[in-house]
């Protein structure tokens, strides 16, 4: 063991004492090295931050998320409701613990006069418990009447006390109206309390369950369920015991649970499972960037091989067996590989950062993509597999060393024609590689352009949008004594609806305003809209259960708004100012609802009557319009109504509540929109000062935004196939020159029998090309076999476009002649003359 430590000492400083002396070469494939390293440890922090690293919270692997399964939904994961919850806790046995949260919710709160938005999260407060969650200041709610009908007052997070008051530590019992009711500061959360992964929240609030109920209309599936595992039970058996617990429940609450089914999932995989797919896929490309790395630098390597061929011959000569050869050129391609992880783990703090930067609002955990123990073991097991890799040839081909060949060569070192098939065959799998990224890129920049050019459905250009959601008990009263089921919502609203336009149309510069809920693609662009989607009948139609019943995205807009918009009216008439309450109440559909749910019948004139509140009338269908891309640009619209705002009920269900007090304000200008940014605001806050004012933009600006995912995607892709075609470029000028280095002999011989310098450069090119093609040839195949994988990110492009692989073949092809094309022009300046005297 000690001979064996000694000689790799030994190896060590030899390694170092030859880098040493090739500063030029070691520099290169070190840089090399570090950036294909740098790359794949960042991504690797990416999945090791969102999917690897265990959740914070006691006893990780027992945590559970439970969830509904709806037919024909297209999705495996259904929200759950308060009664879900409590049914399934009345007959449970695998659990020792089954409670309920919501995802952060974007809505409004306010105090001391103004009003802003905050995130706000509803659960159980045994979520806390269960989590290991611990109040900061005061304490958490955790009595009796909390457990049945939640809390009185709200909770904060320590993020939202820092940021918003200051760490004052009397900010207990102050009071504040937060989402739709009233009440006071009892908590302040210890740091860090981030369930999703979206961001710390602002508040919570703390619900409560009683006693089992039948989940009907008056209770929304808005919520997740988490739970925790009994000790030795595992997630299967879990799952067989809830499959039983749904189909009696089936049996007895046909109306709710008929045809609905039950999934139970590892709690870190419900959350963040679904992103896997995205990023074992960024991992592969990494992958690729980090093996044409790999490729460079053992070309490098037989370069520098061929340059120590006599070094190689006389140590043999002196008797070094092979065993010792391999061992010692292994180490020095492992200690080339250990200096160039140092750089690539410098590098990928760097490209964390940036990751971070471009990452969109959607991605989970962010604050948890770090550089960690496990990432560093990563980055030390890659760097010595790395080292190992691309040293394997330079180490095969220092054993097959000729002893005699070396020591006849005398002064000048050759390379045998299988050293020069070796190199070109590592050129060729760069360029195909290359070219494999490349049409990544390309097919994601195709999608992209796409998306942009995809019609919204209306004209964005001079419109400009500001967003207010009214807040305070003079717009909403939650749960009235006489009515507790129900939200009411205040005349005040329909005040403020009534009342904002007219200042607005006396604007200079504004041509014409309108009101709508909430306006399309805001959800794409970054913001939490949260869309009025009730269930609907048609009326002389039935439906046999709840959960049956179609939804629809349901919009309560101005007269003005579909001119504004320039949304044409398809059939029928558009909405008016006679559409008034006291009037026979009317909706306008979009084209997707009218085919949908009429297929073979003229909706013109059938009624419709959302569940959304007992005092919903029937609505007579008065016009279709053309369908608007609500959510993306790259999503097909969903059925969508719209109907006036005055004939919007004011007794609600409470999961409809947002939809109702969040108005848009949309205003079309012949001037710059950005110059009416402070007259929105003045405007609003005149009317409504109490009340959070946001989202102030151009609607340019937030169909752009919609965008971002796909965006996000193409920025990573590029930066790939950037590095990827960099080190194909360092690649192939390297060899060429190498070549040209070998033959000057020949070249010079060549031009001495009066050779043209035009042919000796079309010689070279010649051989260059040669290679390009083939690598082009091979990677056409590859990306050919390769780009299905990535075929769920694309929008309107194939992942085999002929177009984008010629595009793409050109560009590298082009590329790599202009590499090929400096180390030609250098052939053709040989001196003859001084060649034959120097051989």
């Amino acid at each position: 063991m000690t001979d064996l430590i000694e000689a790799l000492a030994q190896d060590l400083r030899y390694a170092a004492r030859a880098l040493r002396k090739s500063p030029g070469f070691t520099l290169v494939a070190v840089l090399t090295l570090g950036v294909g390293i740098g790359a794949t440890t960042a991504v690797f922090s990416v999945i090791n931050g969102v999917l690897l690293r265990p959740l914070p919270y006691p006893d990780p692997d027992r945590l559970v998320a439970v969830s509904n399964v709806f037919p024909d939904s297209g999705s495996s994961f259904g929200l759950v409701s308060g009664s879900d919850v409590v049914n399934w806790r009345a007959d449970n046995h695998v659990f020792d613990q089954l409670e309920f949260v919501s995802h952060p919710d974007i809505v409004a709160m306010s105090g001391a006069g103004y009003g802003e938005r905050a995130a706000v999260q509803h659960m159980t407060w045994r979520v806390l418990t269960m989590l290991g969650i611990k109040s900061f200041l005061g304490a958490i709610p955790s009595d009796d009447l909390s457990e049945q009908r939640g809390s009185q007052g709200v909770l904060i997070s320590y993020e939202f006390w820092k940021r918003h008051f200051g760490g004052d530590p009397k900010v207990l019992g102050q009071n504040v109206f937060v989402d739709t009711g009233a009440g006071p500061i009892v908590a302040v959360l210890e740091p860090g309390f981030d369930l999703f992964g979206t961001g710390v929240p602002d508040v919570y609030v703390i619900h409560g369950m009683s006693d089992v109920v039948d989940s009907g209309i008056n209770d929304v599936r808005w919520e997740d369920a988490v739970g925790k595992l009994k000790l030795g039970v595992s997630i299967e058996q879990a799952q067989a015991a809830m499959n039983v617990t749904q189909r009696h429940l089936a049996q007895v609450f046909p109306e709710t649970y008929k045809n609905v089914g039950v999934r139970v999932d590892p709690l870190q995989k419900r959350l963040f499972g679904h992103w896997a797919g995205v990023y074992y896929t960024l991992f592969g490309i990494v992958g690729l960037v980090l093996l044409i790395a790999c490729v460079n630098v053992a070309n490098l390597l037989m370069v520098r091989g061929d340059g120590r061929r006599k070094e190689m011959g006389v140590r043999v000569a002196m008797g070094a067996n092979k065993r010792t050869l391999i061992r010692q050129v292994l180490t020095e391609s492992v200690l080339l590989s250990l200096i160039g992880g140092l750089v690539g783990l410098l590098l990928s703090f760097l490209s964390v950062r940036i990751f971070n930067m471009w990452t969109p609002f959607w991605f989970p955990r962010q604050t948890s993509v770090l550089v960690d123990g496990r990432v560093l073991l990563f980055t030390f097991a890659t760097c010595v597999l790395t080292g190992i890799g691309f040293g394997l040839i330079p180490a095969y081909r220092a054993v097959r060393t000729n002893l005699n060949e070396c020591l006849q060569e005398g002064a000048r070192s050759t390379a045998t024609s299988s050293r020069h098939r070796t190199r070109n065959m590592l050129v060729v799998i760069e360029i195909a590689l290359s070219l494999v990224l490349l049409i990544f890129a390309g097919l994601m920049i195709n999608t992209l352009t796409r998306i942009l050019r995809t019609p919204p459905g209306f004209a964005p250009e001079h419109l400009l949008t500001a967003q207010v959601r009214l807040t305070g008990n003079k717009y909403i009263n939650a749960s009235p004594p006489k009515d507790p089921d129900f939200n009411l919502i205040l005349l005040p609203v329909q005040r403020f609806c009534d009342r904002v336009l007219e200042p607005f149309r006396s604007t200079p510069g504004v041509e014409d305003v309108a009101i709508i809920d909430w306006p399309p693609l805001l959800d794409g662009a970054g913001d939490s809209a949260q869309y009025a989607s009730p269930g609907f009948t048609i009326t002389g139609q039935s439906v046999s259960n709840a959960a049956e019943k179609p939804t629809v995205l349901r919009e309560g807009v101005s007269s003005d708004y579909f001119p504004l918009m320039s949304i044409p009216v398809i059939r029928g008439r558009s909405i008016t100012e006679q559409d008034t309450p006291s009037n026979a109440w009317v909706a306008v559909i979009n084209q997707t609802m009218a085919k949908r749910y009429w297929r073979n019948q003229d909706p013109i004139g059938q009624a419709i009557k959302f569940d959304d509140s007992p005092s919903e009338k029937p609505r007579q269908i008065i016009g279709i319009v053309q369908d608007v891309k609500q959510f993306s640009l790259a999503i097909p619209a969903e059925p969508e109504a719209y109907v006036p705002y005055q004939q919007l009920s004011s007794r609600i269900y409470p999961g409809w509540t947002e939809a109702r007090v969040h108005k848009s304000i949309v205003i079309r200008t012949h001037a710059d929109p950005k110059a009416l940014m402070q007259s929105m605001r003045r405007i609003i806050s005149e009317l409504a000062p109490e009340s959070a004012i946001f989202g102030i933009t151009t609607v340019e600006r937030t169909v752009s935004q919609s965008a971002t995912d796909w965006r996000f995607l193409s920025h990573i892709l590029e930066l790939f196939a950037a590095i990827a075609l960099l080190l194909a470029v360092i690649g192939v000028y390297g060899v060429i020159s190498y070549s040209i280095g070998e033959r000057r002999h020949e070249l010079g011989l060549r031009m001495a029998l009066e050779a043209q310098p035009s042919q000796v450069l079309g010689l070279v090119l010649r051989q260059a090309m040669a290679l390009c093609v083939t690598g082009v040839a091979i990677g056409l195949i590859v990306s050919f076999a390769a780009t299905p994988l990535v075929s769920k990110f694309l929008y309107g492009v194939k992942p085999n476009d002929l177009l984008t692989y010629v595009l793409v073949s050109s560009i590298l092809i082009t590329v790599t002649f202009f590499a090929s094309y400096v180390p030609a022009r250098h052939a053709t300046k040989i001196d003859p003359m001084q060649t034959l005297r120097h051989e």
